[in-house]
């Protein structure tokens, strides 16, 4: 199941020349997958065949993740500016409104547009994501410091498969400390989200940029905004994700007034997506399927 069937489509927009992903009908209502680090599109493979009859899926890479290709010395890697490259994204693809499923810190550009442009978004599923001020996760907050004291070695580890070897041969692997069953997270899984920043100079350097932009000031400044958000809203939670504890998702369904549903899936870790992919989806796709338009 980890092989991917779909292949990578681009779509240029100001920001660049976006990648994603794209399945289903287009008589079926559009939603929108956005992912976080280090993944990409990849990361939704699964859910997207359990749920393409249903709906018409988008995955794009965000800016300094997966394929998309921008500047790497632009400055719109911060999530003021992915969530800007999303809307323009649907936009581009005819879609006004839409519905979204996010993850990780990709759900920190979509808790932006439910903040400042509500009237896009038809229904909303968060799921495992940054809010508030609880990231950069502290994980991500070494690897940022990492990025910043020593950025050419950094490259050089990257390149010569060191962090590769690390996370698919070592028990120190932040991949499989993030499932509840390592077993789960498959080597072929973890050599595709590296393969992007690996690639070339440029993409690392693009990866850096993503990494270092990482700042909870960008879901802060929105809370007052995405406190009024009264669009349908799922929050689905990992019981066992030790990288956004569940009571992060409770907090945001207790304060999100269009937060309806609230779910725990047990025995799971913070990439359910390798882990328990079908168990999410079939609430997921339950969800939208009573509240997209």
């Amino acid at each position: 199941m980890n092989k991917q069937t779909l292949m990578k489509k681009y779509l240029n927009t100001s920001f660049g020349n976006i990648a994603y992903l794209e399945t289903g009908s287009d008589n079926n209502p559009p939603v929108l997958f956005v992912h976080g680090i280090p993944t990409s599109s990849y990361l939704w493979r699964h859910v997207l065949e359990l749920i393409q009859k249903d709906f018409h899926c988008y995955a794009p890479d965000l800016m300094g993740l997966g394929d998309t290709d921008v500047d790497p010395h632009s400055d719109n890697f911060h999530m003021d500016a992915q969530a800007e490259m999303l809307l323009e994204f649907m936009a581009s693809l005819g879609y006004e409104h839409f519905s979204v499923v996010c993850h990780d810190q990709g759900g920190a550009a979509v808790q932006i547009i439910a903040a400042r442009n509500p009237d896009r978004i038809d229904c909303l599923v968060i799921t495992d994501s940054v809010c508030y001020d609880n990231w950069p996760v502290p994980k991500i907050n070494k690897l940022q410091k990492l990025f910043k004291r020593i950025p050419t070695l950094t490259f050089v580890l990257t390149k010569i498969g060191f962090f590769e070897w690390r996370e698919t041969k070592t028990r120190y692997s932040n991949f499989r400390q993030a499932v509840f069953d390592p077993n789960r997270m498959s080597n072929e899984a973890i050599r595709e989200y590296l393969r992007p920043g690996r690639s070339s100079w440029k993409n690392f350097n693009r990866f850096k940029k993503f990494l270092l932009a990482g700042d909870s000031k960008y879901t802060m400044q929105d809370v007052p905004g995405l406190k009024k958000f009264n669009k349908p809203t799922m929050i689905i939670w990992a019981a066992d994700d030790h990288e956004l504890s569940p009571s992060w998702g409770k907090k945001l369904f207790d304060e999100i007034p269009g937060a309806c549903r609230f779910e725990l899936i047990p025995f799971c870790g913070h990439f359910w997506q390798e882990e328990k992919p079908e168990a999410f989806t079939f609430i997921i796709r339950e969800f939208l399927a009573d509240n997209c338009k």
